[in-house]
């Protein structure tokens, strides 16, 4: 990669925001904003990119971090949508080294799937996702109490933050421009169909503002809020659901991710070994703020108690950490298992709002998005293949060489960031990247002060 994205090209883009025009204004750095801004910037349409936070700090660093079509929805009847996810999940396998195609188990006890309808399922499941294979169930491995078998199914796994942060650094190798740690602050109609956006430097404490033809709203749980500050209105049908995790040690008791029911409701869970731990969730609940990402002690108790029952040995104190994730979802339905999964697009005047988007189906959204977009701009805007990941890290050899080249390319400022969203070492190391902190504020100095 020539071109350096990196703490220092942030200070360049945020000197610049002094009434800089842009073709859009992408307001939030989760998977949904990413994708739209990779899209536009590969059609050569000027835009800049601002997330309050990190980029991939809120629900896109805090999901089950798979990249699946999901079983669920297919036995809720969406075929399409099922259909979307897993060719969107076989384009990531295959066009990036980071999207792992895992082996899963889905297990049978007392409070499972009918088997003969777990097998008619992934034999309908493995055919939409382009594999002819005959479901056949084992009765191996597990011994838990009630535990009559398993199936087993292909899906993939991922982490979440790099996938988004790859989309950024995509879309800012094509010319467009971002920044994390920006918070809009206003967003005001101008003459001549353009938009005023002004932006807080959350590291400066300066202030700067961009002129936009059009603003998209991919601030996920933040839609409304979003909305609100530009026309005052906010979405009806919205609902905030709030999915939790923990993470505990992985003793090499679980090879493969596991999917069941839990004993206690009945809920679907998953089991995923990632490098030295287990990530264990979820849990799904409405929410009436956007801001409450932090796990409960009820939702921690819930995961301990369902998980306890597949792994015996599972104790309160081997539980590492937990985190939690918002998703923004619209529609009808008194819980959350009854509201859809698919995404949804609105227009008020010159913004476009996006919510409910999955990490699987983002490129889809983004290609949705961008005719809704074609309708602001004025001009044709090409979907196909789009949107590319062009940027993916090359073979690091060593730790020391792999700091080098996130810093370089990937516009960390703290260590936090790196820790959570771009090596994942919070989610997927036993001491949380504990270890790496002090190379890392190292690091981050070393390239301050070139």
């Amino acid at each position: 990669m020539e071109l350096d994205f990196s703490l220092k090209t942030r200070e360049i883009i945020v000197h610049g925001l002094n009434g800089k025009y842009f073709d859009a204004c992408v307001i939030g750095g989760g998977i949904a904003g990413a994708g739209i801004f990779n899209l536009l910037s590969a059609n050569g349409i000027s835009t800049l990119l601002v997330d309050k936070g990190d980029f991939a700090s809120g629900t896109s660093s805090y999901s089950s971090k798979l990249i699946h079509g999901g079983i669920r929805y297919l036995q809720q009847g969406h075929i399409l949508l099922t259909r979307e996810l897993l060719r969107e999940r076989n384009y990531l396998v295959k066009n990036t080294n980071f999207v792992e195609e895992k082996e899963f188990n889905i297990l049978i006890d007392n409070y499972s799937w009918n088997p003969m309808t777990i097998r008619f399922g992934l034999f309908l499941y493995e055919i939409i996702g382009g594999k002819l294979r005959i479901p056949k169930m084992y009765r191996d491995k597990y011994s838990y109490k009630g535990f009559k078998g398993y199936f087993t199914y292909t899906d993939a796994v991922s982490d979440d933050a790099y996938l988004t942060i790859s989309n950024i650094v995509s879309g800012a190798m094509n010319g467009s421009k971002a920044i994390n740690y920006a918070e809009v602050t206003e967003i005001n109609d101008k003459e001549a169909n353009q938009v005023e956006v002004k932006i807080l430097d959350k590291v400066s404490g300066t202030s700067g503002k961009a002129i936009c033809k059009i603003v998209i709203n991919a601030t996920g749980p933040w839609v409304n809020e979003t909305l609100k500050m530009y026309t005052g209105k906010k979405i009806s049908n919205l609902k905030l659901s709030k999915g939790s995790h923990v993470i505990v040690e992985n003793k090499g008791y679980i090879k493969n991710p596991i999917a069941f029911k839990s004993h206690i409701d009945g809920r679907q869970m998953f089991i995923i070994p990632r490098d030295e731990t287990l990530i264990i969730g979820t849990t799904d609940k409405f929410v009436d703020s956007p801001n409450e990402f932090s796990i409960d002690d009820e939702d921690r108790d819930y995961i301990f108690r369902s998980a306890k029952r597949i792994i015996p040995d599972l104790k309160e104190e081997d539980i590492l950490r937990g985190y939690a994730g918002i998703r923004p979802l619209y529609g009808r339905g008194n819980s959350p298992g009854r509201v859809t999964r698919d995404f949804h697009i609105e227009i008020d005047r010159r913004m476009v709002s996006i919510m409910g988007v999955k990490i699987t189906n983002y490129r889809n959204a983004a290609r949705h998005s961008a005719k809704y977009i074609e309708r602001l701009l004025g001009r044709k805007i090409y979907t196909k293949g789009l949107p590319q990941i062009l940027y993916q890290r090359n073979s690091p050899g060593t730790i020391e060489t792999l700091l080098d080249q996130v810093i370089r390319y990937e516009m960390p400022l703290y260590t936090e960031d790196i820790i959570k969203r771009r090596l994942g070492l919070f989610f997927f190391k036993k001491d949380g990247g504990e270890s790496l902190k002090s190379l890392i504020d190292e690091k981050l100095r070393e390239y301050r002060s070139k």
